[in-house]
């Protein structure tokens, strides 16, 4: 596992290793506005087989996916009226919203009903480095399913199996993030909001 501090290397050199990791179908830790998340190409099976080696059984339980603006979002989604109006008041946030998939992700992205969680991450460095990979890498937070999650590289380590580590191609630091609620999850597929998952942002349309 390679760990690359941003600040030290310089920020276009950190985007530049972390896109080239996520185009050979790598394992990315990467800071995002709660805890750690775990990025793939959210568009490559493989990938995301690599990821769910690492999480550990989840049974069908898909995963949200980090896009860098709305309009890549259009790309992979189709967006109910109710949907546009909550990324157009929340986005970037922790604010997730499930969306009608157009199957341009991995199947073990998406949900058996053909839906996709969408988030997009307040943080600018994780938002231009999915902009400069071009397609959406997956958000889920970087434990093994049912352990605590983790705010900092020394709780990784501390919490995470060796044997599950080497998994990990590039861990991104950032220092201890701040103690925050998980993101809100919301499904807006239906003709009105249905909270998933109650978060930090209470979500009002």
């Amino acid at each position: 596992m390679e760990i690359l501090n941003m600040e030290r290397v310089g920020h276009s050199e950190a985007v530049q290793k972390t896109v080239e990791v996520l185009k050979k179908g790598g394992l990315v830790v990467y800071p995002t506005e709660t805890v750690y998340g775990l990025g793939v190409d959210a568009t490559c099976e493989k990938a995301l087989e690599k990821l769910w080696q690492f999480k550990g059984e989840r049974g069908d339980k898909p995963v949200l996916v980090a896009v860098s603006d709305i309009a890549m979002a259009g790309k992979y989604v189709d967006f109910s009226d109710l949907g546009k109006k909550v990324v157009q008041k929340y986005w970037p946030g922790a604010v997730a919203i499930v969306a009608v998939s157009k199957n341009m992700v991995a199947k073990k992205a998406q949900s058996e009903s053909e839906n996709l969680g969408l988030r997009n991450p307040d943080n600018k460095d994780i938002l231009e480095i999915i902009s400069a990979f071009g397609k959406p890498i997956t958000s889920t937070s970087a434990n093994i399913s049912g352990a605590m999650t983790a705010r900092s590289l020394a709780e990784f380590l501390s919490t995470v199996p060796t044997e599950r580590q080497e998994l990990i191609d590039l861990f991104i630091d950032a220092g201890e993030l701040p103690l925050r609620q998980p993101s809100t999850i919301v499904d807006t597929t239906g003709k009105e909001i249905k909270i998933l998952r109650q978060g930090e942002v209470e979500v009002k349309i």
